[in-house]
């Protein structure tokens, strides 16, 4: 067993020596001064020359200033560079960071390199950093139904002692944001109340910052579906105003614009789509796969808010079938949206309390617009019964439900 570790970890050496001769030969080829570049980094020059020649390791934040200083503009380089460091770097901190940042910047397959090389990590603390960060992989890519994660949650928490505060947090983060997917809106106050104290005692400002973030993003979407807009968009401002000297949390701020501009969909068109653009501004060019996975989700929210006002329906990009349905409503296209919605109904056992409420429109049922409305009251869910008590009191007032052929 000895010998094995000790081939690894030459092995491991050799891989770092050619990543850092690789370092080396671009500073040389760019003709850039070593002197200059630790002044950039903020670190002094015989620092870097000590982790140029792998005496002592690079910290990880010195080595995401020094790919930015090499390859300002290939950002397909500094990927490759990154996920080849965290491959090979023996600190067991800058691993644990690393897990944080490809979290952050939603980089999945940054996330699987950490999580399956420290799964089986010399260091107790490393081994259940990768547990946990296992579980937001598993989160992030769908491989895992939301309510066996949360079984898997506290299962993990009931039969072992979590170590780290860190951690502890996590796993809190974890099931806070199941019962989000759960739409178990009611309790997340309630815990989040619980994790402020230790989110509170983390040391490290960038992984105390990105929970802390996470928190008021679960709670923001949470005010936001009570209806209560004013500490919605308050928690959003917050989120905005994160100090992000990594730049690192641009999926936290799309989120809160998103939220912002959703928290208008019902009473100001142009203030949604303003916040909509900038919350699509701040993803930029979406190399991520989480990057990708948000803009699609925002691009949806942005379509509801299109069709729910009947604006700029000419060129608009829909993602969802359900959605779909509501563009043949408005086209007056009824049974056409009814083939839709069943077809949904079919693949997902059910719809969604706004699918029915879509589909009491498409057969001018007021009883599946009740259920749509009761179906959201029951998950906490003032804010999109705007919709269907609209229709209902529109089809009170002239037995119209919905004028269709707006476009």
């Amino acid at each position: 067993m000895n010998e094995m570790l000790k081939k690894e970890d030459k092995t491991l050496e050799q891989t770092l020596k050619k990543f850092l001769d690789r370092i080396i030969d671009e500073i040389d080829f760019q003709r850039k001064n070593q002197e200059d570049i630790a002044k950039i980094v903020g670190i002094s020059p015989g620092t870097l020359s000590k982790n140029l020649t792998g005496k002592n390791q690079f910290g990880f934040w010195n080595l995401i200033k020094l790919l930015n200083i090499l390859y300002p503009s290939d950002f397909h380089k500094q990927r490759k560079m990154l996920h080849t460091f965290c491959s090979v770097t023996t600190s067991k901190k800058n691993l644990r960071i690393a897990m944080e940042y490809a979290n952050a910047k939603g980089d999945l397959s940054l996330l699987k390199l950490l999580v399956d090389r420290e799964r089986k990590s010399s260091l107790a603390m490393n081994r259940e950093w990768a547990y946990v960060y296992e579980m937001v992989l598993l989160r992030s890519n769908g491989t895992i139904k939301k309510q066996e994660l949360l079984s898997r949650l506290e299962d993990h928490k009931g039969s072992k002692i979590i170590k780290t505060i860190e951690m502890k947090v996590l796993c809190g983060i974890l099931t806070y944001y199941t019962m989000y997917d759960l739409e178990k809106y009611n309790s997340l106050f309630e815990y989040a109340e619980m994790l402020l104290p230790d989110i509170n005692a983390i040391t490290d400002s960038f992984i105390k910052s990105s929970y802390l973030g996470r928190i008021k993003e679960g709670l923001a979407y949470a005010y936001l579906v009570q209806d209560n807009l004013e500490m919605s968009r308050k928690l959003c401002k917050e989120i905005l105003a994160i100090d992000d000297p990594k730049n690192c949390f641009h999926l936290l701020r799309a989120s809160a614009l998103a939220y912002i501009a959703e928290s208008y969909t019902f009473d100001c068109y142009d203030s949604a789509s303003w916040y909509m653009k900038k919350a699509l501004k701040q993803l930029g060019p979406c190399n991520f796969e989480r990057e990708k996975q948000r803009k699609q989700s925002i691009l949806n929210t942005y379509a509801f808010i299109k069709l729910v006002n009947k604006q700029e329906l000419e060129n608009i990009d829909i993602y969802h079938s359900a959605e779909k349905s509501f563009l043949e409503i408005i086209k007056g296209n009824h049974k056409k949206a009814v083939e839709i919605l069943s077809d949904l109904e079919k693949k997902n056992g059910m719809l969604t309390p706004m699918q029915y409420c879509y589909l009491g429109i498409a057969k001018n049922d007021i009883s599946l617009i009740e259920k749509s409305i009761m179906l959201l009251e029951c998950a906490g869910n003032r804010f999109y019964c705007r919709f269907p008590k609209k229709i209902v009191v529109e089809f009170n007032g002239n037995g119209i439900m919905y004028e269709g052929g707006a476009i």
